[in-house]
């Protein structure tokens, strides 16, 4: 199964990229999307705008950023595709490029695209792809370095959550929202949040241990931001 917005993935090639550009002005590709999955190195830019939690998934915990309040909403998207916040998460800015393998035996990974963005297209609009040698542009030299950087991020969002739940400092929370004029709130639940009281009652040893590491100051960051969560109906 493809991630969140791909439809289907194309490698990167000179021999068939040639003359592809890509114009990347409309994200309404992301208007049904609630919550984005977010990097640790994103906190401190994020927290101004997005609450941050983290969700259950396959492979452990997943830090997320709330953007909407109901499934399938988006409220950092408007109708003419616009991003609304002036800080865009990394998984947004991402698309449509993405690393994958490019076949089971290989673990080596390419750059890949996903061609059915409007945005791709062959009549010279936005950023080309390759030069007339072939050769690659700054522009996929930025973008194949910003990939890489998204695949360490994902990396140490791994080791970050599986420390935060070894200690049990994750709990499964909710929060209700009651728009102005409206009689019945609406409630957002299954995501998790850290427990303040757990973390007051760490160990020092631990407590040291998440302050060498930067975790520390990235679970404050956490914290912080869930007060946006009364801002989602103001976008």
């Amino acid at each position: 199964m493809l991630p969140m917005f791909y439809k289907q993935l194309t490698a990167v090639s000179s021999a068939t990229h040639t003359d592809l550009n890509i114009e990347i002005t409309d994200y309404r590709f992301a208007v049904s999307a609630n919550v984005i999955p977010v990097g640790i190195s994103e906190f401190s830019q994020l927290l101004f705008h997005y609450p941050i939690v983290f969700i259950k998934a396959d492979t452990g915990y997943t830090p997320v950023a709330v953007v909407g309040t109901d499934t399938g909403q988006n409220l950092f998207v408007n109708n003419d595709g616009e991003w609304l916040a002036p800080y865009m998460p990394a998984y947004v800015r991402r698309y449509p490029f993405m690393v994958a393998s490019v076949s089971e035996q290989s673990q080596a990974l390419t750059v890949c695209i996903d061609e059915t963005y409007p945005g791709c297209n062959r009549e010279g609009r936005g950023e080309a792809l390759f030069n007339q040698d072939k050769s690659q542009t700054d522009y996929l030299q930025k973008v194949s370095q910003f990939l890489q950087q998204f695949e360490l991020d994902s990396r140490r969002n791994q080791i970050f959550t599986a420390r935060l739940a070894a200690l049990g400092l994750l709990e499964s929370t909710e929060a209700t929202f009651t728009a102005q004029g409206a009689e019945n709130g609406r409630k957002l639940d299954g995501f998790f949040v850290i427990n303040r009281e757990r973390l007051k009652q760490l160990d020092q040893s631990d407590v040291q241990e998440l302050h060498q590491s930067g975790a520390l100051e990235l679970i404050y960051q956490h914290l912080v931001s869930l007060s946006r969560f009364s801002n989602l109906f103001n976008v």
